[in-house]
């Protein structure tokens, strides 16, 4: 089983808009409300390609109860702990198109997103309880920033937890907790090249110094490693050493939200696929990242998350 764990979600409105003018009122030609929050993400898209899994966190008031009511009605299991205080954030995302009559098309994006609501010590630990459900050889993805009242090392508790029990965990985060998490062993880390960047104190690292971002990550105790390279598509590196490389998928780019969620999502979902079909180490790599690159195409291709159709369609082509 796959559990997704996403202690800070949202309800998040993309506005588009034509011909903006600041200081003024502006309408927009097209609204969609998404239920968000990088767990959240993994979670649809894992259901939307018929993998079981079910969503944990923490929600809060009644944009808690919205978000829970919609991924239920979108087939997502959940067991997320309600807080006693505070309200799910909401966070507003504005793409500003130069067609009103193409209203998915690509276009500068500009977010506003919330704090969220506290996260109390109670709390906190009804999922730590909740989380005690998992079973050697289940995954649990713990996704995008927590708010500030969570302490620094809760990423690193659970991951260490879990890895004593046999449960491979995926760390997407970025900052002071992924450090804090590296030195538990997490089975997955994906940062940006923007990310690695940092890692190394460099502006424009070149490919040889992603690679060498990517094997520093390892040695401060990832298992494996995936960095997303934005228009240069993105590379693997596993936990044999090996580097599995992938160009961009070509297509329209409709939709960047989610699309790094949905390669996790991909990955995660295909790793298990390779386990259960008894493939060896480097083919369940292989097909991981295969169904990663189809995942986050399909996402980057579509106004709302990957959908199966798209994704086996563009998995064809790999």
């Amino acid at each position: 089983m796959i559990y997704t764990v996403t202690f800070n979600p949202a309800l998040d409105c993309v506005v588009r808009v034509s011909n903006v003018k600041h200081g003024i009122v502006n309408r927009c030609v097209q609204q969609d409300i998404y239920y968000g929050g990088k767990g959240v993400n993994v979670s649809v898209v894992l259901n939307n390609i018929g993998i079981p899994n079910k969503a944990l966190g923490f929600a809060a008031g009644p944009t808690g109860q919205a978000l829970l009511t919609g991924i239920e009605s979108m087939g997502v299991d959940h067991d997320f702990v309600m807080l006693p205080e505070g309200q799910t954030r909401i966070n507003v995302k504005m793409v500003e198109i130069a067609d009103a009559d193409d209203v998915y098309a690509a276009g500068e994006e500009t977010a506003i997103n919330a704090s969220g609501p506290n996260i109390d010590a109670a709390s906190l630990s009804a999922l730590n309880e909740t989380l005690e459900q998992t079973r050697e050889g289940d995954i649990v993805v713990l996704s995008g920033a927590a708010h500030k009242s969570v302490p620094v090392d809760a990423y690193a508790s659970i991951v260490a937890a879990q890895a004593a029990k046999g449960v491979r965990t995926v760390v997407d985060v970025t900052g002071p907790v992924l450090d804090c998490a590296l030195s538990a062993g997490p089975f997955l880390v994906k940062p940006n090249d923007e990310e690695i960047a940092e890692i190394l104190d460099v502006e424009d690292p070149t490919f040889d110094q992603i690679v060498e971002g990517a094997r520093m990550l390892q040695e401060k105790g990832a298992v494996n490693v995936i960095v997303s390279l934005g228009s240069k598509g993105s590379v693997l590196l596993d936990e044999f050493g090996n580097l599995h490389q992938a160009p961009l998928i070509k297509g329209k780019l409709v939709n960047s939200v989610g699309a790094g969620d949905s390669m996790v999502a991909g990955f995660v979902g295909g790793y298990q696929q390779a386990v259960e079909a008894g493939l060896s180490g480097y083919e369940r790599y292989e097909h991981a990242f295969k169904l990663a690159q189809a995942c986050g195409s399909a996402t980057a291709f579509s106004a709302g998350l990957a959908e199966k159709d798209l994704v086996d369609e563009l998995l064809a082509r790999l």
